[in-house]
């Protein structure tokens, strides 16, 4: 019996890359997995090989820029499983420039992908996780919200953005037993970066099975606690941890 069984998990960006990758680790501790994204056919290719690790998956379609299209997604799950017990902030928006010549177009897709929907669905899953007595949110953030490149303005706000929201998430969830992390994976070698030429595509990397491996970790923590950070990056291509934090959540009980 997995670490995991009997919880639900819900993970945006399910389709293809580290959501898939990480969908495919939290089965394998024996979770159910609701799998979000807006590609149907990559929703199903996870939801396959979800299948094969013998766990049940729900697939919802889901932009997650679209406030009503999150309000169905998160209904959708209590109305089929009826509880959730873990969401990954995995949906992500890359559209980088030189700052002076990014359209404002540009920068309000990336935000809402990469910020405005982890809020979203965070306060979704908050007000379930407040009733239920519990849960556990791990944002998937990037080592591009401690250091950045150049041209990255859109995508490294959004992720510095992330931080702020862990944060804040983690501090009013822990008088509900609500824990919410940050995963800052290093360079990963998904399918987007397979695809490419590009400089920071040829640099090492670590898998999405090594990536995925970090969030089941945080994930498979026993309830009081959190992994409030954790780093992943590489370096030939070995998979090394850093900045990992354990945090209480107990509540102080007053005394009078």
């Amino acid at each position: 019996m997995g670490k995991l069984n009997g919880k639900v998990a819900l993970v945006t960006g399910a389709s293809r890359g580290i959501g898939r990758g990480i969908a495919v680790g939290l089965a394998n501790e024996d979770a159910k997995l609701v799998l979000a994204a807006r590609d149907t056919k990559g929703l199903k290719e996870t939801e396959a090989k979800v299948v094969a690790q013998g766990s049940e998956a729900l697939v919802v379609p889901t932009d997650v820029t679209s406030e009503e299209e999150i309000v169905k997604l998160f209904a959708k799950t209590m109305e089929r499983l009826d509880r959730l017990d873990i969401l990954v902030n995995n949906a992500g928006a890359f559209d980088n420039g030189p700052i002076d010549q990014l359209s404002t177009e540009a920068w309000n897709r990336v935000v809402a992908v990469n910020l405005r929907a982890p809020f979203l669905c965070t306060r979704a899953a908050f007000r379930i996780m407040k009733k239920q007595g519990g849960g556990r949110i791990i944002n998937i953030g990037s080592i591009s919200g401690q250091r950045v490149r150049p041209n990255s303005a859109p995508y490294s706000s959004t992720k510095f953005g992330i931080v702020g929201l862990t944060h804040v998430t983690a501090l009013e969830g822990r008088e509900y037993d609500i824990t919410c992390g940050c995963l800052h994976p290093g360079n990963t070698l998904s399918e987007r970066r397979a695809d490419t030429s590009k400089t920071q595509d040829t640099e090492s990397m670590m898998t999405v099975e090594e990536l995925s491996q970090a969030a089941v970790y945080m994930a498979c923590q026993p309830p009081p606690y959190q992994c409030f950070r954790a780093y992943s990056v590489t370096s030939r291509p070995a998979l090394h941890w850093t900045g990992l934090k354990n945090i209480s959540t107990n509540k102080q009980k007053s005394h009078s």
